[in-house]
């Protein structure tokens, strides 16, 4: 299934409608930043791969590694490493051709066995996405493990995650399971029949983003709509499978598509749309679960409709990208400070990269690296350092 139907599909199924301005005491200021320095690492050209919508991986061998949705021998997507000094050598793991999977737009992950792990949108025996496993020796051997049927869930969209005694692997549907609403599940590394825990609406739908690991030993995550208003929800997850939903009003924050991060016994995260302008947020609730509590809007100058996670940088600030808004409306990159005040670091322009979907990592250069689902000089994404 081609990218474009892709995208269409999930607007269609995933983006409110409603647009209307949300009133709130808790907008916080802006203040405009200087110049930062931006570093096109990689364009994409098709050939080497297109669209990347996750981000890339530190490998523990140094390098990185990522997927792009699109492009590669087959315009299916690819697995890419990235070598040298500025990380500039991009070579072609894997090229996707459909029966191993296709649309990969999910980050990998490296397991405690040193094997990169990842997953594809759609693709596999049934078309509904797979998961798999490519192997240490070089990366260029890949096993699929689990090919989604619908039942046991459709189109897995976010990271996967390891237990916390390494040994199974936990990821999320955003489709499929018994009431075609998305699912978790859990399976191991070596494969086979997953647990499966099932949305029904009320306690989320249509989950985008992977689970986080929380100090309790629960697990966390977010779900793009359902809940009391269909605004979509934060939710807890005991490793037996309990879930336990909180609900968006809209103005805390509406359609979160990203991944929580814990800091200081309080998981953060963003969601596309509500807050203020109804341009997006970031949002904060308790570990054990709670209400989630606005901590800063996004109004189009400082960006908006974010879809990654927050970063947390170095210098105890986070760190984000939002894929649309700042000066020229391709997206841009934000710092949040441990005091809320929201800074626009960059615009994206076209040419360096626009579009924005995936979350910043930062190696112990300082710099972060992230990608860009467009833009470039053959407006097929990029690849970016940038340091603040």
């Amino acid at each position: 299934m081609k990218l474009c139907k892709q995208r269409q599909r999930k607007n269609s199924v995933l983006i409110l409608t409603s647009l209307a301005v949300l009133a709130s005491p808790l907008v916080l200021p802006l203040q405009q930043a200087s110049a930062q320095t931006l570093t096109t690492v990689v364009n994409f050209n098709g050939t080497n791969g297109a669209a990347p919508r996750a981000g890339v991986l530190a490998g523990k061998d140094g390098n990185l590694y990522g997927t792009t949705s699109a492009g590669g021998s087959q315009n299916q997507g690819t697995a890419f490493k990235l070598t040298g000094s500025n990380f500039s050598t991009v070579t072609t793991l894997v090229n996707f051709t459909g029966s191993n999977g296709t649309n990969p737009i999910a980050r990998l992950f490296q397991a405690s066995d040193d094997n990169l792990y990842g997953a594809t949108f759609t693709g596999g025996t049934n078309n509904l996405g797979t998961l798999f496993k490519l192997e240490k020796t070089n990366f260029t051997n890949l096993t699929t493990l689990l090919n989604f049927n619908g039942t046991n869930g459709a189109n897995p969209a976010g990271r996967l995650i390891a237990s916390s005694d390494g040994k199974l692997l936990w990821g999320i549907t955003s489709a499929g399971g018994v009431n075609s609403r998305g699912t978790v599940f859990n399976i191991p590394l070596t494969g086979g029949v997953p647990f499966t825990i099932n949305f029904n609406g009320t306690n989320g739908a249509t989950p985008l983003a992977r689970l986080q690991l929380g100090s309790d030993g629960n697990y966390y995550g977010s779900a793009s709509a359902g809940g009391a208003t269909n605004n979509g929800v934060v939710y807890k997850l005991t490793p037996a499978g309990a879930i336990t939903s909180y609900s968006f009003s809209g103005a805390n924050g509406r359609n979160p598509r990203s991944a929580l991060i814990e800091s200081d016994k309080f998981l953060y995260g963003t969601s596309f749309l509500g807050g203020a302008s109804n341009r997006g947020a970031i949002f904060k609730f308790p570990v054990g679960g709670g209400t989630p509590v606005l901590v800063a809007s996004f109004n189009g100058s400082n960006g908006a409709n974010p879809t990654a996670a927050l970063t947390k940088g170095s210098d105890g600030n986070f760190y984000g990208t939002t894929s649309t808004g700042g000066a020229n409306n391709r997206g841009g990159i934000y710092r949040l400070t441990s005091g809320g005040t929201l800074t626009l670091l960059f615009s994206f322009n076209g040419t360096n990269g626009a579009t924005p979907e995936s979350t910043l990592i930062q190696l112990a250069n300082g710099a972060f690296y992230g990608t860009t689902s467009t833009g470039g000089p053959s407006d097929k994404g990029t690849v970016f350092k940038f340091t603040p």
